[in-house]
């Protein structure tokens, strides 16, 4: 089965793939998950349907990019093991993968093993079970999982509220990793009445982000955009504000992802956002290039 995956192109479909998504993109956060052979977690936040490596290679056929990065699901805790079977499949020419642990239960040994299948990165994820750690906890668990992996050159993905990033602004530039904050860096969207009257900087913890892009030790994935919107999409435009001064000050520093299978909203179709994205970058090719394939290869590893 591996060997079959690693062979089977995911490609793009030219039926229905936005033919402007550049050649060879990456998708950066998605998630495989299996409930009925790979049992959740007692006491998880939710149960998801079946989301195999098998229907991933189907819907990025239909989105456009051809690599992924598969992210750890918060109902899974710290057991990897359909990920790196996932990542195994895939091959690491094609994916990469963030893992979560703790950091008394594993190895040096045994994360090199996962650096060799494609693994480049550890997942703190408060925001999935509805957790808001002091400032204090924050910095510990941040700089205790830092020292782990920094000889690995992996980077640390943060699930957190963006109002809560000004109490690590200070660390992040002294750990020695990257950090990767989820989902826009989740913000919290002013109401409005209209889809453009809001400053970006009036939002907690935006320019505390910003500062971090510019200084080169951060980045933003842009994804989960009905996470954090006020409105029910399908292009999320009241975020277009936001997205446009991430772009001004900071493009290198921004990966496109799908967060497929859109965990609590599944069946949602992410693929007028993903146009929309393409619609924000009409005649800036390198930002285009940069969100969907070239900054990607550069945060991973590639």
């Amino acid at each position: 089965m591996i060997r079959l995956l690693q062979r089977l192109s995911i490609g793009r479909s030219c039926d229905e793939a936005d033919p402007r998504i550049p050649d060879n993109s990456w998708d950066s956060h998605l998630h495989v998950l299996n409930p009925v052979d790979y049992p959740i977690e007692e006491g998880s936040e939710y149960t998801p349907g079946v989301y195999t490596v098998w229907d991933n290679v189907l819907f990025e056929n239909r989105l456009g990019p051809e690599h992924v990065v598969l992210i750890q699901p918060s109902i899974y805790g710290t057991n990897n093991t359909l990920l790196l079977e996932s990542l195994r499949a895939y091959g690491p020419d094609r994916a990469r993968g963030v893992v979560v642990f703790n950091i008394e239960d594993v190895s040096m040994a045994k994360l090199n093993q996962w650096h060799a299948w494609g693994v480049r990165g550890v997942r703190i994820n408060f925001l999935s079970t509805g957790q808001s750690p002091p400032a204090e906890e924050l910095q510990r668990t941040l700089s205790e999982y830092s020292n782990m992996v920094k000889s690995l050159g992996w980077i640390v993905q943060l699930y957190i509220a963006m109002d809560a990033i000004p109490s690590i602004e200070e660390l992040i530039p002294s750990l020695g990793v990257q950090v990767v904050f989820d989902h826009i860096a989740v913000p919290n969207i002013p109401e409005q009445n209209s889809t453009r009257s809001y400053n970006p900087s009036d939002i907690a913890g935006f320019d505390s982000v910003v500062r971090l892009l510019e200084q080169k030790v951060a980045w933003v994935k842009i994804s989960g955009p009905y996470r954090i919107s006020n409105t029910q999409g399908p292009t999320y435009e009241e975020l277009d504000p936001l997205i446009l001064k991430l772009f001004q000050v900071a493009p290198s520093r921004l990966v496109y992802a799908s967060d497929w299978p859109h965990t609590r909203f599944e069946g949602l179709d992410i693929k007028p956002w993903t146009s929309h994205l393409l619609d924000l970058t009409e005649g800036q090719e390198e930002a285009r290039e940069g969100l969907f394939r070239d900054n990607a290869k550069s945060l991973w590893q590639v």
